[in-house]
């Protein structure tokens, strides 16, 4: 996968993440909290779509993510869905229980230190 197909995903995840706060709000059309969220998620999806595909913490980022599928000492699959669920709680709690950044670039390093997190449990398994 190149560079370009990997950001289509992660803005089709962050997408996704704010359409979900859609069906939040129909259940709980009081909080306006669904609704900040909601706009915050399109917002940082648009940002990064904004963003160059070369840019360089973009770029870091997908070569990382891109590690994870080659760490030893890890069962097939198992670190890419311990990031995934990660990178999923995240979007779920985005505008919510956690904060919105202030730019794309501190989703990227947010997401950065969650790949850095998990290669890290893997590598340092005796």
């Amino acid at each position: 996968m190149d560079c370009q197909t990997w950001k289509a995903q992660l803005i089709t995840e962050i997408r996704t993440a704010a359409e979900w706060r859609a069906e939040k709000a129909r259940s709980d059309p009081d909080d306006p909290r669904i609704e900040q969220s909601q706009k915050a998620l399109f917002d940082l999806a648009e940002k990064l779509g904004a963003m160059p595909d070369d840019h360089p913490k973009l770029n870091a980022l997908f070569k990382e993510e891109g590690e994870i599928s080659n760490l030893m000492r890890a069962a097939p699959g198992e670190p890419e869905r311990r990031y995934y669920d990660a990178k999923e709680d995240l979007l779920q709690a985005y505008g919510i229980e956690h904060p919105t950044f202030e730019n794309p670039e501190q989703f990227i390093d947010l997401l950065r230190s969650r790949v850095d997190e998990t290669i890290s449990e893997y590598r340092l398994r005796a």
